[in-house]
């Protein structure tokens, strides 16, 4: 059956199912358009509402491409707030080699005499936990045994009074920058700052075992583990039989995070970088802990802290090798009540640009492909 357009006689007849699919396909096309534009709306007001909170804003990713041995992370500067905020992808426009100098190009020109804020990682120029002298830089690639960042990679600030240095929690930095070339001294770059503040911590600095007596919890101790290794993985302690199924706190270095729908952590007695220094962790010095919601994953400059949830005793011992001995489930940072989390971190939109366009694609693949096109039958008279 077929239907007609208009009342034009010689229209060429539409099948009915090919109109029923461009129904459908304006339908399809208007629900994908509100949802990537309910998207952007929400981060925008997400955004203003951690401005509104105080505090510098930041996104922090896992940086690829790096040298063997060493786990960087580095600032997103994609999610940086716009206005004053200076950028390291407009430092590096500026390619100096200081036998052939070039001229500072326009876009680093126009900043130099003015405040800006700078958002990055602390490498010190001097020994101490509080220090007024230091270089600014995009990641953490640049240790003890990193490569030597380039002139546009990095900032020299000198502050009026000292500030705490900061080992892996990134900092913003606002004060005069100015275009100075001085390859002699080690920098072109040099920023006079008024302020250095922290990126939002996920739990203030505090005393585990008081805040767990606070609460009315148990402090997990890893001596309990270490008491189940030494059983020859036969039995469970009695520590642990008597914790399994409460809600405990649980103080370690966070060794590793795994996101995804099901977020995990693990927690270790003590600290690894992942590949090679430290002490590599076991089933008897650490346990993974499976986080509420991807927000308690806690930020990647944080190394160490505390996290409160379920303990759970695996109490077959013939898994402890592969599922480890303990878990911990339900997990969250903090200790409610007592240490809330406080991170201000920006983690951009919830679909980020590529499942868009994947979604797009997809939405203009099924609208484009061809059909194959059935063509009424009539009846002989």
């Amino acid at each position: 059956m077929t239907q007609t357009q208009g009342d034009n006689p010689h229209a060429e007849p539409v099948p009915r199912d090919l109109s029923r699919r461009r129904w459908w396909s304006w339908l399809g096309g208007l629900v994908l358009l509100s949802v990537i534009v309910a998207n952007h709306a929400e981060y925008h007001f997400r955004c203003q509402r951690l401005q509104a909170a105080g505090g510098p804003v930041v996104a922090v990713r896992q940086e690829g491409g790096v040298l063997a041995g060493h786990n960087t992370i580095g600032i997103d500067e994609a999610r940086a707030a716009a206005g004053g905020f200076l950028r390291f992808s407009t430092l590096a426009e500026w390619e100096y080699d200081p036998k052939t100098p070039s001229p500072c190009p326009p876009d680093v020109q126009a900043r130099s005499g003015r405040d800006v804020a700078c958002m990055g990682f602390m490498y010190p120029l001097e020994p101490g936990a509080a220090i007024k002298t230091f270089f600014l830089l995009r990641t953490t690639q640049t240790c003890c045994y990193g490569p030597r960042p380039q002139y546009n990679q990095y900032l020299l600030v000198e502050m009026k009074a000292p500030v705490k240095f900061e080992r892996l929690r990134p900092v913003l930095v606002r004060g005069r920058f100015v275009a100075d070339p001085q390859p002699d001294q080690g920098f072109i770059y040099r920023l006079e700052g008024q302020s250095c503040t922290r990126a939002g911590d996920d739990e203030p600095d505090a005393n585990p075992a008081a805040s767990a007596r606070k609460a009315g919890l148990t402090l997990f101790q890893f001596a309990w583990l270490a008491a189940a290794g030494g059983t020859d993985g036969k039995t469970v302690p009695p520590d642990l039989a008597a914790v399994d199924g409460k809600r405990v706190v649980v103080s370690g270095y966070f060794l590793d995070r795994t996101e995804g729908t099901s977020p995990r952590i693990l927690i270790g007695k003590d600290w690894w970088d992942g590949v090679s220094k430290g002490v590599r962790p076991t089933s008897a010095t650490a346990l993974a802990a499976y986080v509420r919601a991807v927000g308690d994953v806690p930020p990647l400059w944080k190394d160490r802290g505390i996290m409160t949830g379920v303990l759970r005793v695996e109490p077959d011992p013939g898994r402890w090798a592969e599922t480890g001995i303990v878990s911990l489930r339900d997990a969250v940072r903090g200790v409610p009540g007592v240490l809330d989390a406080r991170v201000r971190l920006d983690g951009g939109p919830f679909l980020e640009v590529w499942h868009e366009a994947l979604l797009l694609a997809a939405f203009m693949f099924l609208v484009l492909r061809p059909r194959r096109r059935t063509v009424a039958s009539s009846e002989t008279p």
